[in-house]
């Protein structure tokens, strides 16, 4: 074949397919297109995922009448004038490729006005090629209308998730920017139906307890350091919330970063502050965090991927450090989290750390609700009565609780440390598991309902898993935005406050098979007791007399040892040594 060049509307595809993933793509080049301008509010409404209809609306400056299609051709831009300025980036956009991009696969609308000019003017551009330009009435602003996303270039429409997926990661693109520019009012509507809502108030805590709900602001704490800027000495400012040990999830997607007001995926950040809870978070468990850094412009590099999603620091290293350490202090000087000093003195953080004694901080009490008068454990079985499992473990005698987390118990062939929160979590799943099979969990009418709200998020999620909830014995009706009423809950879970677990399950399920086994499994999970709580004789008995009739007692369903056994020669071994 011959060398030839391509053409204008294959080159635009090309790039678009670099910088435009999916709808959120379009949300997040448009939204930063719209703090460019210098907008105060930003309305973005998606319909059928934002693959029928994306639309950006601001109120910033706009774009003069006779720039209009200067807007939508490739490295077209009013941000960036000469390679010298590369260095010094103070605006999200620079490469002036995104209108051009978003443009070459979608039918696409602009109105827009210059606040110094008396009449606005409305682009229609399909495919790349611009269709028509008119003038028209519009305020001061710009209205980018995205339609038929994708409608040339099928390939990419394959790969689109679900219509709920789509949503879900656009609302995360709005609210990701609400929370690094909270003094900008930004709205979200899918469908109809408002999801998002911010003040622009200027406060990064009202943005969070709106993103992730109010509970689990509640159990945030503020970051913030500054660093004095000197001569050879460089500035790095972090600031931001981090969760309290007891708020957690099972992946690192509310690990949040910024980096002047730009947001970045860094694996070697989110690595930090993981670090940061080393010893105070279980494995497997993640905090949330929501970090803004600001640093020189000329110490970070912007301009490594089409996407603007990725950076590279000067010196990695020092930023590193100065994450870990402001979270760090941030915990440590938490007074709800003031217990979990000598949990960091231990682990190596201070001085004169001798020996490793977990104290039971005060935050624990968060989780320590008392579930055993509620949560499922029955009395043990009349010996005179038939079982209604056969016995899969040896008969225990339960011996007393250590830590606060483990069960001693003795057998005939030897001594069992039972994990408490891994067997509970066992005898559970395994309770509802039989019962979702049999056709539904057993339920039952709440004497009094329960209001539960939830973050957007959550709430995109609950609606979306409605039938798979009804199966775990659950009836929910939407309340309000973000807002449901419990009606009905698992009978072995009636007493429980459905807001304790609910977050919990979503949380699982999101990672989790979305089947009866999966939903049983996260229920389990947030159900079950957490290590730190004090049991009762009788308790502990309750719970050792099920999991020995468990048709698996070994594991719980996330694949955790439930007890350790030591035989009577393994125990005569050890003290004979010596």
């Amino acid at each position: 074949m011959t060398i030839e060049v391509l053409s204008d509307a294959v080159v635009g595809r090309i790039a678009a397919g670099e910088a435009i993933e999916r709808p959120a793509s379009v949300a997040k080049e448009l939204i930063e297109n719209a703090i460019d301008a210098g907008a105060r509010s930003i309305h973005v409404e998606v319909e059928s995922g934002g693959q029928r209809l994306l639309r950006v609306s601001d109120n910033g400056a706009g774009i003069r009448a006779g720039e209009i299609e200067l807007a939508v051709k490739r490295h077209a831009t009013s941000k960036l004038r000469g390679l010298d300025e590369l260095q010094r980036l103070r605006t999200l956009g620079f490469r002036g490729e995104a209108l051009a991009s978003i443009a070459a696969v979608s039918r696409a609308t602009i109105v827009t006005r210059r606040r110094d000019e008396p009449i606005g003017v409305s682009l229609q551009v399909e495919g790349g090629l611009v269709e028509r330009q008119r003038s028209v009435g519009a305020p001061a602003g710009t209205v980018v209308s995205i339609e038929n996303l994708f409608f040339n270039t099928p390939a990419r429409l394959k790969f689109l998730k679900s219509e709920t997926t789509e949503k879900r990661h656009i609302h995360w693109v709005v609210t990701r920017y609400a929370m690094a520019y909270p003094d900008i009012s930004f709205a979200l509507r899918q469908d109809g139906r408002e999801r998002f809502r911010s003040s622009g108030g200027g406060e990064l805590a009202d943005v969070l307890a709106k993103a992730f709900g109010l509970k689990e602001f509640k159990r945030m704490v503020a970051v913030k350091s500054v660093e004095q800027r000197r001569k050879g000495r460089l500035g790095i400012d972090v600031e931001g919330y981090v969760s309290l040990p007891p708020l957690s999830r099972a992946s690192r997607d509310r690990i949040v970063f910024f980096v002047n007001g730009r947001a970045i995926q860094d694996s070697a950040l989110s690595h930090a502050i993981t670090q940061a809870y080393d010893g105070l978070l279980k494995a497997g468990a993640f905090p949330f965090a929501v970090l803004l850094l600001t640093v020189p412009p000329d110490f970070v590099d912007v301009n490594v991927h089409p996407t603007k999603a990725e950076v590279r620091f000067r010196d990695s290293q020092l930023v590193f450090v100065a994450a870990q350490r402001a979270v760090r202090e941030a915990l440590l000087q938490s007074a709800d989290a003031a217990a979990a000093a000598d949990l960091w003195t231990a682990a190596g953080f201070g001085e004169g750390a001798i020996a490793y004694q977990q104290p039971r901080p005060a935050w624990r009490n968060l989780a320590a609700d008392d579930l055993f008068d509620d949560a499922g454990l029955e009395a043990i079985p009349d010996i005179a009565a038939a079982p209604a499992h056969p016995r899969t473990l040896p008969v225990l005698r339960v011996v007393g609780q250590v830590g606060a987390a483990y069960i001693i118990a003795e057998g005939p062939a030897g001594l069992y440390l039972v994990d408490q929160n891994a067997a509970h979590e066992r005898v559970l799943y395994q309770k509802l598991a039989a019962e979702a099979a049999n056709g539904g969990v057993e339920s039952a009418l709440l004497s009094e309902s329960q209001a539960v709200l939830l973050s957007p998020d959550d709430s995109e999620l609950l609606s979306e898993l409605a039938s798979l909830f009804a199966r775990m014995g659950f009836e929910i009706e939407v309340f309000g935005p973000n807002s449901f009423v419990i009606r009905r809950s698992p009978r072995m879970l009636a007493e429980r406050q459905a807001a304790d677990f609910i977050p919990q399950m979503l949380d699982s399920l999101r990672q989790a098979e979305r089947t009866a086994e999966g939903a049983a499994a996260a229920l389990a999970a947030a159900a079950a007791i957490r290590s730190g709580q004090i049991l009762t004789q009788d308790e502990m008995q309750a719970l050792i007399a099920q999991l020995e009739r468990c048709p698996q007692p070994f594991a719980s369903p996330q694949g955790r040892k439930t007890f350790i056994h030591l035989s009577r020669e393994e125990l005569a071994d050890e003290f004979r040594r010596g």
